[in-house]
């Protein structure tokens, strides 16, 4: 059997490294690590801030179970609150309608005390006594003066401008109860018609 013995005169082939190109490689590699750090900061990094779990409308009180905390980037261009505000912001009164699920932003509560001239009084009223619509907080409406029976021609006092606030309850008996704000000149003449169930609510194309 014959051995093949290697042909010493065939020359070899060496691979020859550019430093210079193994300078960019690891250069390379250590810019891609550098930015896909950069890339999970950013995403990692976020704020706690307060988002609005129903649909607060205007003119309601906001409670605590109606917020949540929830985390946004910090790279995010949104107006936020954060989250260790939401002692400030429970008890206040919603002053634009929040939508579920939206994330609260300043400027969009205040102070849920009666305003400075009003009165809040209370209206129960009957089926057919207000618009079958959904009558919502903040929506503007006429407490209208309703003629007392068996007094045909009496003369009636001019319609109130009111403003609904909170939602309207639903009562036993099947009326409706409505609390209001009026003129505080107004209203002890509601309250008095109240009473008396002679009052009906209108709303005009100027409401909300």
């Amino acid at each position: 059997m014959e051995t093949s013995v290697p042909d010493a005169t065939r020359p070899r082939i060496r691979l020859r490294r550019s430093p210079l190109w193994l300078a960019a490689g690891i250069l390379a590699v250590c810019l891609g690590g550098l930015a896909s750090a950069f890339v999970y900061l950013q995403v990692a990094a976020s704020d706690p801030v307060l988002r609005v779990n129903r649909t607060i409308h205007r003119g309601e009180v906001i409670q605590a179970a109606d917020l949540a905390v929830v985390h946004v980037g910090t790279g995010l261009d949104v107006k936020t609150v954060p989250g260790s505000r939401a002692g400030e912001v429970v008890g206040q009164a919603a002053v634009t309608d929040l939508p579920g699920g939206g994330l609260l932003v300043d400027g969009s509560w205040g102070d849920s005390s009666v305003p400075a001239g009003s009165a809040r009084v209370g209206v129960r009223l009957g089926s057919g006594r207000f618009p079958a619509t959904d009558l919502r907080p903040g929506t503007t409406v006429l407490v209208v003066a309703l003629p007392a029976q068996g007094v045909p021609d009496e003369e009636l006092p001019g319609s109130v401008t009111a403003t609904l606030v909170g939602q309207a309850s639903g009562q036993s008996d099947g009326s409706t109860l409505f609390a209001l704000n009026v003129p505080a000149g107004s209203a002890e003449l509601v309250a008095r018609l109240a009473s008396a169930d002679r009052v009906a609510l209108v709303q005009t194309g100027n409401g909300r």
